[in-house]
């Protein structure tokens, strides 16, 4: 087991075949990496995870192994169906194949990273950290609570699927959830406060405050907290969009949100048209695969109009856009991936 000088990716960012080259794949916040030179902004990186056979292709070039998903593919930090994502892997991404576990095979791809986006570990064993370690760093590294930004929903569980394409991965969605009733909660200790499942930090709340529970997701909850802020910190908000629910705000409360209308940054996967199987939508109707809102690991559908189609088939795959929509559905049918009509389109 070697040692190498380890990163910590900041935000998500593109990892490229040279420095400014193609793409081929997009890096998730925090994931870990081993970093072996620079070049005028640019650090070449190598990232190290598991993917599930059934995304796994035949070489391509000098690489034994490549991923085999039209939708690009999840590299997981172990192997299993819910190991935390550390990237999602283009479709045709050559691999170098590092062992095999069961049904899950460990990659290793190298590539390059802006150098901005990375923050410096130090020297360490080539493995990711537990990742109880890492929250635990991440909780203590978190500024303040905004006082400028709205309670915010607790980080949702991370996917499931039995294969990590895009297809299977629409499973990923979990099981309903019914809001349990208002609960009032003491914190053990001083926390991480999440934007939205699998997303970044708001900042941090201390053991000293009190939150009210307002939706469970295995392992995760949604919490609201109280407090005063100073009313110059304060301004008007458009109460007719809304920016601040996640996908898991939908999947769990499918009724409460349906036909409100949301702006949210996501990351476009794909433009495809409805099969038989996707019910709530017309035969053969245009919609975004995507995945979001922000850095929330959930994968949905955006319905397109016939004036948007053009212009979204021209937005490159894994781009990340700012979509105005309206909810059609919060967990549609059979996938229980979120349905919205999308009304606006901008290229970030």
């Amino acid at each position: 087991m070697c040692l190498a000088a380890q990163s910590t990716v900041t935000t998500q960012t593109a990892l490229r075949t040279a420095p400014g080259a193609a793409q081929v794949g997009q890096v998730r916040t925090g994931t870990s990496v081993a970093t072996n030179g620079t070049q005028r902004g640019w650090s070449k990186v190598t990232v190290e995870g598991f993917l599930h056979r059934s995304v796994v292709g035949g070489h391509r070039g000098d690489f034994s192994i490549s991923v085999k998903a039209d939708g690009g593919a999840l590299l997981r930090g172990s192997p299993s169906r819910s190991g935390r994502v550390l990237a999602l892997l283009a479709d045709g991404t050559g691999l170098t194949k590092v062992s095999t576990r069961g049904e899950w095979i460990r990659v290793r791809r190298t590539g390059w990273l802006t150098t901005s986006a990375l923050s410096k570990t130090g020297p360490t064993v080539a493995e990711r950290k537990p990742a109880a370690a890492s929250s635990a760093h991440r909780a203590k590294s978190t500024p303040a609570v905004v006082a400028r930004r709205p309670p915010a929903v607790a980080k949702a569980s991370p996917n499931k699927s039995a294969g990590d394409s895009t297809a299977v991965a629409e499973g990923d969605v979990t099981p309903d959830s019914t809001p349990p009733a208002a609960t009032a909660l003491a914190l053990e200790r001083r926390t991480a406060l999440y934007t939205a499942p699998d997303a970044g930090t708001l900042g941090t709340i201390d053991s000293s405050a009190r939150v009210t529970a307002i939706a469970r997701d295995r392992g995760w909850v949604r919490v609201q907290v109280e407090g005063w802020v100073r009313a110059q910190d304060l301004g008007s908000s458009d109460s007719s969009v809304l920016t601040t629910i996640s996908a898991a705000d939908l999947k769990a409360q499918p009724d409460r949100y349906r036909g409100q209308v949301v702006r949210w940054i996501v990351q476009k996967i794909a433009v495809e048209t409805a099969d038989p199987l996707r019910k709530g939508m017309a035969p053969d109707e245009p919609y975004i695969l995507a995945r979001g809102p922000g850095q929330e690991n959930s994968l949905l559908y955006l319905a397109l109009p016939s004036s948007l189609v053009d212009q979204a088939k021209r937005i490159d795959a894994l781009a990340t856009i700012t979509v105005t929509a309206r909810v059609r559905a919060g967990r549609s049918e059979p996938s229980g991936v979120p349905l919205l009509d999308v009304l606006s389109i901008t290229a970030r």
